[in-house]
């Protein structure tokens, strides 16, 4: 089995806890996120998945200090595609009605593992419940590569692993994403030090909201902020080029994932 995870985390959030002594003041702020984000995003999916006949499951995996990390099993690329625009979407919702006048943003990442080998579920019995209820954790070198990409995330846009962005331009649907390949960079213990594609994701037909200081500090929000989709060629030849690596320098084989239904 294949999982999605989507990790949304909030930008700013040190200094804007460190701005109240009492704590009340900032408390409110994150109860509301924990709460309502996942609602928000669960009615998303659901109008993603209007016309499909069912709606698939995002459950909330764990929360990590001001992140949440969401878990889904698409069973198609299509379905995947729609799970993140409903979280890219549900990051700008959220943003317009409880951060517009906070100084707080939200920025997401989504990566894949893999649970045919390399990576393995753990249930927790000392976390467990009754009645079924079941903690489960997920441990392996797939997940290890995803909270290093979030080290790529920045606000208003989704970065993904090479792997996700791999199946969202095999999509049927992939026309609805847009995809820019910023660059790379070395992700500390993955990849034997390869320079990572930092790939960032929006709607198709929107542009990045980054706000003027954001491009002054950061070089690739500045050249994100200037440039149009990239080609598919492009994301391609990023994929390829690292799958070439691994296999020609390190012996390791790391093709396209199959998910569910996608053969």
């Amino acid at each position: 089995m294949v999982r999605l995870f989507l990790s949304v985390d909030m930008a700013g959030s040190t200094q804007f806890k460190a701005r109240f002594t009492d704590g009340g003041s900032w408390l409110d702020t994150f109860r509301t996120f924990f709460t309502n984000f996942p609602l928000m995003l669960a009615g998303q999916i659901g109008f993603a998945f209007l016309d499909e006949g069912e709606t698939p499951s995002v459950e909330v995996w764990k929360v990590m200090g001001d992140e949440v990390i969401f878990v889904a099993s698409p069973e198609r690329p299509e379905a995947l595609v729609n799970m993140l625009l409903a979280l890219f979407r549900t990051m700008n919702a959220y943003e317009e009605r409880y951060l517009e006048d906070l100084p707080l943003r939200l920025k997401g990442t989504a990566w894949l593992a893999d649970f045919g080998g390399r990576n393995i579920e753990l249930e927790i019995p000392e976390l467990s419940g009754g009645e079924g209820v079941r903690a489960i954790d997920f441990i392996g070198p797939d997940l290890d590569l995803g909270f290093r990409v979030t080290k790529f995330a920045r606000p208003a846009c989704l970065a993904l692993s090479f792997d996700v962005a791999d199946l969202v331009i095999a999509a049927d649907n992939a026309g609805e994403a847009a995809l820019h390949l910023i660059g790379a960079e070395e992700l500390k213990g993955v990849m034997f030090g390869r320079p990572y594609p930092i790939i960032w994701m929006l709607e198709a037909g929107t542009d990045f909201n980054f706000m003027p200081w954001e491009i002054e500090q950061c070089p690739h929000m500045a050249k994100a902020a200037t440039m149009p989709p990239s080609p598919v060629s492009d994301i391609e030849r990023a994929i390829g080029n690292m799958r070439l690596y691994l296999r020609k320098m390190h012996g390791v084989d790391r093709p396209r994932l199959k998910l569910g239904n996608s053969g």
